[in-house]
């Protein structure tokens, strides 16, 4: 039930970004893609109204943090509905094509304005939830399961060929060439690897510091990933980590949100989405990251940028867990 679940929020905007893709054989599926993205919409804003309910209730077996992690959740949500009416202005649609690559009367372009915002409304929302180790424990300690992270992962792929229009407005050889998907190349995989090394040990200079600075901010965050994460050690949860992130994740930020979205956003983008981190310097190490990939993206190809947040997420989940 819980894999169903979260697999359904994923084939709905992946169906509102179909509609969208066809609207170049009719007209008409412009409209019914606004009239789904207004009815999503709205169905946030009724969320938000519930949340001012949900922060005020008492639920037996749930603490009150848990029970604000909720409601903020379900307030950023309602505020996200209302926000993501801006990009069907068509002004501002017109002023943001001047600074990243989007044509404004494209009902696709538009759909992904408004998934950007929900991507941060949700990223924002979730964080006092994700953050917060008492928030967790009032959920009885039970972290994400492999069933859902893979479930997850399933849906960005959906996102991420449905917005690009495979079989709709590209075949399947034209969707690898707009995603980025090549073969790797001999030179390709040496600039992946040093990639990859170099970025651990970015990350391990960034986590002596932080530990060095701030420890009590590092231990909270360690503790939240933990009760999150905490099922995954070993290489089973190494593979598991680093292919589900490294495919879904990349399909959608560095393959089909890049060329249009271009760098900075994009990475912006995908720093909100990793909000258990909340506003530390590991917030600044994802960005670092995303960075990293995006220019990797341009450079050489998303089979890198996979190549290298698999083998990052990879060597983060199984080294710290050696001789344990």
């Amino acid at each position: 039930m819980d894999v169903l679940l979260t697999l359904i929020p994923f084939v709905l905007l992946a169906g509102i970004l179909l509609l969208a893709n066809l609207e170049g054989r009719d007209r008409a599926f412009r409209w019914i893609t606004y009239i789904a993205l207004t009815l999503l919409n709205l169905l946030m804003i009724l969320l938000g109204a519930l949340g001012m309910l949900v922060s005020r209730a008492e639920v037996p077996g749930m603490s009150q943090a848990t029970m604000a992690a909720y409601g903020a959740l379900l307030g950023a949500l309602g505020w996200t509905g209302l926000l993501a009416f801006l990009p069907f202005v068509r002004p501002l649609r017109i002023l943001l094509a001047r600074l990243i690559d989007i044509n404004p009367d494209s009902a696709v372009h538009t759909t992904a304005l408004v998934y950007a915002i929900y991507l941060v409304g949700t990223g924002l929302g979730q964080q006092p939830l994700l953050s917060d180790p008492a928030a967790l424990e009032g959920l009885g300690g039970v972290g994400i399961s492999s069933s859902l992270i893979w479930a997850q992962a399933l849906g960005m792929i959906l996102l991420a060929f449905a917005g690009i229009g495979l079989l709709v407005r590209r075949d399947w050889r034209q969707t690898l060439d707009r995603l980025g998907l090549k073969p790797l190349t001999l030179s390709h995989l040496g600039v992946g690897v040093a990639a990859i090394v170099g970025l651990f040990i970015f990350q391990i200079a960034v986590s002596l510091a932080w530990q060095a600075l701030d420890p009590q901010g590092f231990a909270q965050i360690e503790d939240a990933s933990s009760l999150l994460l905490g099922e995954f050690v070993g290489l089973g949860g190494a593979l598991t980590i680093g292919l589900s992130a490294a495919i879904g994740e990349e399909l959608v930020f560095r393959g089909a949100m890049l060329p249009p979205f271009r760098l900075l956003l994009t990475s912006l983008l995908f720093t909100v989405v990793h909000s258990q981190y909340a506003l530390s310097p590991a917030t600044l190490l994802i960005l670092a990251i995303a960075l990293v990939l995006g220019v990797l993206r341009y450079r050489t190809s998303l089979t890198v940028c996979i190549l290298v947040h698999f083998g990052y997420n990879f060597l983060s989940v199984l080294l710290p867990n050696l001789g344990q």
